[in-house]
């Protein structure tokens, strides 16, 4: 099975309705290149990091009108939508929200929905003060594109939550993301990318937000042997490209990775 999906690596604003406008400027374009599935990074609903407390007031519950906004756009233009935004919590949860990444189906069901499980505690950021680390890894979903399992920006580093899914029959794992740049910052980003395509025999796209304060765009894919598909550039882009699962079976036929795991020797549950 070979489907188009598109990846739309932008910058948001700190306003969700401005970033609504953006959904819909890129859902036309991909529409425009026959693709599926539409990609926007993490943080999509509004930007991160925002002084002061404004990202907990910002933030909006899942039936919300930002979400509610996205989910008109994948009905009106019959494509499925993936995206980050700040969740508020149904509690008292001290100012902080989720990292959340919303999946919606072609209807403008809600299909899926993912937390952030792994807090960019890391490179001088501390994400846990101001989010709620998510509980629950994701549970691959039936999509256009295959199975499709999910993690968001620094999950990527973590090499168990990719190999469960794949456990679970994840044919493409997709990294909605807002990857800070630095050094060698992309070279990890790629080898990463590449590396959890490779180990598990599945495609991985990684989704990355762009702005010139943080974010370093450039975003990628790779076929499950580990070749490229596609790459972004440093700044805002539609960037198309095919996701062929027949490919993914000749690969498997030849390299049975999972089919030769010592499971005697180790073992890597498939959930708690």
């Amino acid at each position: 099975m070979k489907s188009i999906a598109a990846i739309a690596q932008c910058r948001a604003s700190q306003e969700p309705e401005k970033n609504l406008c953006k959904a819909e400027f890129f859902c036309r374009q991909a529409r425009e290149e026959s693709a599926c599935f539409v990609i926007f990074p993490e943080y999509f609903m509004t930007y991160y990091p925002i002084e002061g407390s404004a990202y907990y007031e910002k933030a909006q519950t899942l039936d919300g009108p930002f979400v509610q906004g996205m989910k008109r756009l994948a009905a009106a233009h019959g494509q499925w939508i993936l995206f980050g935004m700040s969740e508020k919590p149904g509690r008292d949860s001290g100012g902080k929200c989720f990292n959340t990444a919303v999946l919606l189906d072609d209807r403008g069901n809600l299909c899926s929905v993912y937390r952030k499980t792994h807090l960019f505690d890391a490179f001088s950021w501390k994400e846990s003060d101001s989010t709620l680390p998510g509980e629950v890894l994701h549970e691959p979903v039936n999509t256009p594109l295959g199975k499709a399992g999910l993690g968001t920006c620094y999950d990527l580093r973590f090499p168990e939550p990719a190999r469960i899914q794949a456990l679970k029959g994840a044919e493409v794992l997709i990294y909605p993301s807002a990857w800070v740049d630095g050094p060698d910052k992309f070279m990890q980003w790629e080898a990463l990318l590449r590396a959890r395509a490779i180990e598990n025999t599945v495609f991985t796209i990684g989704c990355c937000h762009y702005s010139e304060e943080h974010y370093m765009g450039r975003s990628l894919a790779f076929d499950p042997s580990g070749r490229k598909l596609a790459e972004g550039e440093a700044g805002e882009e539609l960037i198309v490209l095919p996701v062929d699962t027949d490919q993914r079976d000749a690969i498997i036929h030849q390299v049975p990775v999972m089919k030769n795991r010592r499971t005697d020797l180790y073992d890597i549950r498939t959930g708690k």
